[in-house]
Order: structure tokens, then C-alpha cells, then sequence
């Protein structure tokens, strides 16, 4: 591992979270792309002209979630954090003639969190959560009108014919993912839960059915659902490269104008681009979000290596870069090297998993076991923060998609349902054994961010003799008081994670708060302090207990922050923590056992 003073690590860190993100989210009027981007700062919405390369600023302050928006619209809608970090938004939305000109919609509505918007045919529609109740609304003068209320999570994708269209999450579905269209006049409410897997990315075509992703237990299709009856069918399209390509998942649909239905699909953690069906030649790595505009495709892609950037792709599948950010000349030798692995867990089952290598350290070198959160999320191969820090920082990195994991099928997500920090965690211990057998790892830690975080703090109670230590970040450490001070929407997680079983007794044995006793190395806790999805009293309940029996860890409490990272300020308060409490652990651990 290459000595470096903490000055210089956290100077690293601060070139990486300031290095800017583009994201291409739609095609506005005259043909504009609106590109969201971590620049000046924060996360901001540009009016961008990928001819010349010009942005144009549209919102006043930073923004927290954009509206989908159709194409052409000269409007752009989004929500902001009114509260601190703690997830209540309230709407904005700001013309194209008049950029920082903001206009707070429906101002009579209480900030609520809101969980999907979509801007169409000049109507806004969102779904959005309470202390009480998950509800669909649309904007109608100063007010938002509840349009329907839900049982489950209502995550609004699509709206279109008066037709809204999203997925949602209900406790007795078994951990599987269902399809919502609802009518925007009625408030009538169907839904549909496609046999033997989940639902994905619907969108409301121009002929009024819907498309979408159907998730089954081991690969993904396209299906076309008739609203009038709940009925739906495989989508057949022209080319068969999506067919032949076998995908595990699909993580986004859009029809354009002229009626071409645009695929990103999935497998092993790297994503393809399609056109009907059909498909069009990228970089290797990650894609989200792509549009059509005058015969040209505009596509957002990431890598392990390579922060998030947007790309042309023309008619004779020639690449040209629109927007990216300007990467320190160091970090292409500290990114040394990207490879994919499936590791073998507890019971046979093979764990995917990405490993970074870092050009700091040699081989057998100190390895980072990084935790996603989620968990129903996945490491592939795109940019990751925390990854790069570490990898900068002279760690290996070693990612594994855990039972639960999306990307993979339905078959390996579910296997977490009812069982948390079961199976999932016995996934993470065979990874870091893995980095151990393979001569990758001379030392194992462990470090995570929600979920993640969760996971570190199973590991460092359940597991104590497995890492070195860790950073548990934005964790779960009692899921019992965490259920008390949820909003609808995530006391409807919680059941949901746990099969839709309210059991108590079960919560607190799956809490790290009630295995304290067993905490035997250095843990660090960084945890943002308006935090409403991971709430910090229950950490701060975690602090005092390891405190009265006298264990190892530090904390910092990251100040007027939420669980999102919105900010480059939010990064670095809890990016630095982490990776100079792992820098420090392992000069003490590695000097102790090279004296050894």
C-alpha cells in the first residue's frame, strides 16, 4: 500500500467528488437535452445544446429529483429537499426562457417525499408518501389533488391518455414487483402482478397499452399490458439482438416520437443499448437514459473507471463525447484494473461480483469488501464514488451482488425475503474468504451506506473474526424503532423486506443492536444527522450501548444532512471519514502484523 499522508488522501478525495457528472434525461424544446449534473457544487438541471456544448443553468437552487418529461416540453419540472436533508420535497418547475426563474407548484401541499414525477402534455403528476398514507397526485392550480391512494409503494414512471403508469411494492406480493395504471380523472386504480416475476420501467405508449419489463427468475423481456382488461404479451420487435442477447434485467424503456421503442438491457453488471430490438454499438460499462434526436442517439455512460458522461452516437455508429468532466491525471493508475468474478457462497450459489484493483497497492494488499445498499440495487460496472476513493486510497475493492440483488433475475433477488442479514451476509463473508484465498487481500475490512451500512454492522456483531473492520454508513442498527419512525412508505419496506411478516421478535433479532456484546473490532459510524429513511436515534441508542461495555469505534455525525448525497459537501462528509479511518486501521493493523 503506497504511504500517504491524510492530507493527501483527503485531497484525493476532494478532486474525486469534484470531478462533474452528466446525465441525459430528455429532449426539450428546439432540441435542447435536459442534462442533470453534479457541477458548481451540487446537483443542478442544464439546458444543454449538444452541437455546440453549451449549458444554460435552469434552476436557482440545487435539486434533488427531476420530472420525466416528454418530448419538446419547454418546462422543466423538479423537487427539492425543503427540510434539511430529511426527504419532505416540494415541486418546482421553470421555463426555458426564464432559467432560475423557479415556480413552486401546488404550494398549498404540505412537503411530503416525493417518489416519482412525470411532466406530460403540460400535467404534472407524482406519487408521493406521508406519515399516513402513498398517494398519486396531480397538479391542479395552487393545490395537488390526490388522484388515488395506495397500499403499496407507488413509483410513477410514465403518464400518458390520461393514463398514469408505475410499479409499486406491496408486503404480500413476496418481494416481487407489480404494475399500477392509474386513470388520472376516476382515480381508478388496477394493478398487475406478472407470474413467476416482477415488473419494471412501464411506459405509456401512443396507442394507450403499456410496455414494460418483465423481470422472471432468470432473464428479462419486453411485454406489452392492454389496460382495459390487465391482460399482456410478449413484445415483438423488428430486431432480434435484444432476444439474442439473453438479458438478466432491464432498467429503462421509452418510446420516441416517431413511434421506436428505446431498450437498455443488462447482464453481468454491463448494459446494452437497443432500438427496436435491434443493437446500437456503445462503450463498455453502464448506460442510462437515452433519447432520440434527429437520427443521432444521446446516452448517458459510466464504468468503474470513468465517471458518468453523455454520448452521441450518429447513424454510422461513430461515438462523439457531449459532456464530461475533467479527470485527475493520477486516477487512471489508481483504477488499475476492473474484472468480473462469481464467487461461491455458504450453500453453492455463485455471487457475482466486481473487484476493483487499485494501482496502490501490490498483491496480496489491504481489500475493502463494499457493501450496496438497497438492497434491492447492484454494483456493476459503474462509476462508484466510495470505490474510487478507496482504490486511491491503496485499497483492492471487492463488490459482491448479494442475495437480493437486482441484475441477476428474480430467482436470485428474492432469496432475501424474510431472511435479512440471513443468507445475504454469509454471501458477503464468502467474498471477503474469496479476496483472502484468491492473493488478493492481505487484510479484510468491510464498509457500506445504507443497506451496506446494515450489512457492515451485521458483519462487525455476527461475524467478528471475518474483517479487520469497517464503516457502517446511514445504517439500520434496530429495525423495530426504525418501523416507529417511518412514513408510510418505508414502514411498507420493511414489511415488504421481510416477507410482509409484522414480527417483532424477528426484527430485533435481525437488529445489530441487540448483538452489541459481540462487537470486537474498530468500528466507524458515520451517519447524517436528518437522516428519515435510516433514522439516527436508533444509532445514537447503538453508540451508548457499545459505550456502557467499553467497544472500539468512533462516529461522526455528518450536520444538516439527509441520507441522499446531494452536494459535493454532503460527499465529503462521508466519503473522508470513511476512507481515513480505514487509511489509519490498516497502518496500525498492517504495521502490527508486518511486525509480526
Amino acid at each position: 500500500m503506497a504511504t500517504r499522508s491524510y492530507s493527501e488522501l483527503v485531497k484525493r478525495v476532494e478532486e474525486l467528488v469534484s470531478i462533474e457528472h452528466y446525465v441525459s434525461l430528455g429532449v426539450l424544446k428546439g432540441g435542447l437535452l435536459l442534462a442533470a449534473a453534479f457541477r458548481e457544487g451540487a446537483l443542478n438541471l442544464y439546458a444543454l445544446d449538444p452541437s455546440t456544448g453549451s449549458m444554460k443553468r435552469l434552476n436557482r437552487d440545487p435539486v434533488t429529483l427531476t420530472a420525466r418529461h416528454e418530448y419538446g416540453s419547454d418546462r422543466v419540472v423538479f423537487a427539492r429537499d425543503v427540510a434539511r436533508g430529511a426527504e419532505m420535497h416540494a415541486l418546482y418547475s421553470v421555463s426555458l426562457d426564464s432559467p432560475g426563474e423557479e415556480e413552486r407548484l401546488a404550494p398549498s401541499m404540505k412537503p411530503a417525499r416525493v417518489l416519482g414525477i412525470v411532466y406530460s402534455g403540460g400535467e404534472v403528476l407524482f406519487t408521493a408518501s406521508t406519515r399516513e398514507e402513498n398517494g398519486l397526485y396531480a397538479v391542479e392550480g395552487d393545490s395537488a389533488r390526490l388522484v388515488a391512494r395506495f397500499k403499496g409503494v407507488p413509483l410513477l414512471t410514465s403518464y400518458g391518455r390520461g393514463l398514469a403508469a408505475g410499479v409499486t411494492m406491496k408486503p404480500e406480493w413476496g418481494g416481487r414487483f407489480g404494475l399500477f395504471v392509474a386513470d388520472a380523472g376516476s382515480g381508478e386504480v388496477k394493478e398487475h402482478l406478472p407470474e413467476g416475476g416482477s415488473a419494471c420501467c412501464p411506459v405509456v405508449a401512443g396507442d394507450g397499452t403499456v410496455i414494460y419489463a418483465f423481470i422472471g427468475p432468470r432473464r428479462a423481456e419486453l411485454r406489452r399490458l392492454d389496460p382495459s382488461g390487465m391482460k399482456d404479451e410478449k413484445l415483438r420487435l423488428e430486431g432480434r439482438d435484444l432476444d439474442s442477447f439473453e438479458p438478466t434485467d432491464i432498467t429503462f424503456i421509452d418510446v420516441a416520437p416517431d413511434g421506436s421503442i428505446i431498450v437498455i438491457a443488462r447482464k453481468a453488471g454491463r448494459s446494452r443499448l437497443f432500438i427496436d430490438g435491434r443493437l446500437v454499438r456503445a462503450p463498455e460499462g453502464s448506460l442510462y437514459y437515452a433519447q432520440l434526436r434527429g437520427g443521432r442517439i444521446y446516452v448517458t455512460h459510466s464504468s468503474l473507471r470513468k465517471p458518468p458522461r453523455i454520448l452521441e452516437i450518429g447513424g454510422d455508429g461513430g461515438v462523439r463525447v457531449v459532456a464530461e468532466g475533467r479527470l485527475p491525471g493520477w486516477l487512471g493508475e489508481a483504477l488499475r484494473e476492473v474484472s468480473f468474478v462469481e464467487v461461491e457462497s455458504f450453500d453453492g450459489s455463485r455471487v457475482p461480483t466486481y473487484v476493483l484493483k487499485s494501482g496502490e497497492a501490490g498483491e496480496p494488499g489491504p481489500t475493502v469488501v463494499l457493501v450496496h445498499g438497497g438492497p434491492f440495487a447492484e454494483y456493476g460496472d459503474d462509476w462508484n464514488l466510495l470505490a474510487a476513493s478507496l482504490a486511491s486510497a491503496g485499497f483492492h475493492v471487492v463488490m459482491p451482488n448479494y442475495r437480493g440483488s437486482v441484475g441477476y433475475g428474480e430467482e436470485w433477488k428474492l432469496k432475501i425475503i424474510g431472511d435479512p442479514c440471513g443468507g445475504e451476509l454469509e454471501d458477503i463473508v464468502a467474498s471477503a474468504r474469496w479476496a483472502r484465498s484468491s492473493g488478493l487481500a492481505s487484510r479484510v475490512y468491510i464498509a457500506g451506506y445504507s443497506y451496506g451500512g446494515y450489512m457492515t454492522m451485521c458483519a462487525l456483531t455476527r461475524k467478528p473474526r471475518e474483517f479487520e473492520g469497517g464503516v457502517a454508513g446511514a445504517s439500520v442498527v434496530d429495525w423495530v424503532e426504525m418501523y416507529e419512525l417511518s412514513d408510510a412508505a418505508f414502514k411498507q419496506f420493511i414489511e415488504f423486506l421481510f416477507g410482509g411478516k409484522r414480527d417483532a421478535e424477528l426484527w430485533r433479532e435481525r437488529s445489530p443492536i441487540s448483538h452489541v456484546d459481540s462487537l470486537e473490532k474498530p468500528l466507524c459510524i458515520v451517519h447524517p444527522q436528518n437522516d428519515s429513511r435510516t433514522p439516527l436515534k436508533p444509532v445514537l441508542r447503538f453508540m451508548e450501548k457499545a459505550l456502557e461495555r467499553g467497544k472500539a469505534f468512533e462516529a461522526h455525525i455528518a450536520p444538516d444532512m439527509g441520507h441522499v448525497v446531494n452536494t459535493v459537501e454532503d460527499a465529503m462528509k462521508i466519503v473522508v471519514p470513511a476512507v481515513v479511518f480505514l487509511a489509519r486501521l490498516e497502518k496500525r493493523v498492517g504495521g502490527s502484523a508486518q511486525s509480526d
